[in-house]
């Protein structure tokens, strides 16, 4: 996978706890409400003094979502928010891993159309494993919570 910054590989997930999420940059309605949500959860987590999470976007959508785009459009919702795309094949084994479903419904036009994808949330723990899935609807605060029991951070 890429992204703005160059090559994102697993080992860019260890040594921290990291939210990875699926979309792409064209969605309507699933993919901001999500990466809102993240950020209000970074906010919460912030507040009550716990460790901030890493949050990563997946796009599945290779075709439109260029690195540089990424780079614009993840950013908008927190600057420290990380965009990454590759090919479905550069996809396929994390996909396989985390079960993540996603279909491009390109056929009817090439460059204007939808993707279903999963609207799951991963927390992924330090050593590079699934540690919790989240799937909304799930209040900012209950998702807070939830993260810094799982964490080990307790502040509430």
């Amino acid at each position: 996978m890429r992204g703005p910054s160059g090559e994102f590989t697993n080992d860019n997930l260890k040594g921290k706890w990291t939210f990875v999420f699926f979309g792409y940059t064209h969605c309507p309605d699933v993919c901001p409400t999500a990466l809102s949500l993240l950020r209000d959860v970074r906010g919460k987590v912030a507040a009550a003094g716990g460790t901030l999470p890493e949050v990563v976007f997946v796009s599945v959508d290779a075709g439109r979502d260029t690195p540089e785009l990424l780079g614009r459009y993840v950013p908008a919702f927190d600057p420290s928010f990380k965009g990454v795309t590759g090919s479905d094949e550069a996809l396929a084994p994390l996909v396989k891993t985390l079960g993540v479903f996603y279909e491009r419904h390109e056929k009817d036009d090439p460059r204007n159309y939808l993707v279903d994808h999963s609207a799951a949330m991963y927390l992924i723990d330090p050593q590079g494993r699934l540690k919790a899935l989240f799937m909304p609807p799930i209040p900012a605060e209950r998702m807070a919570e939830d993260y810094q029991a799982l964490t080990g951070g307790g502040v509430r």
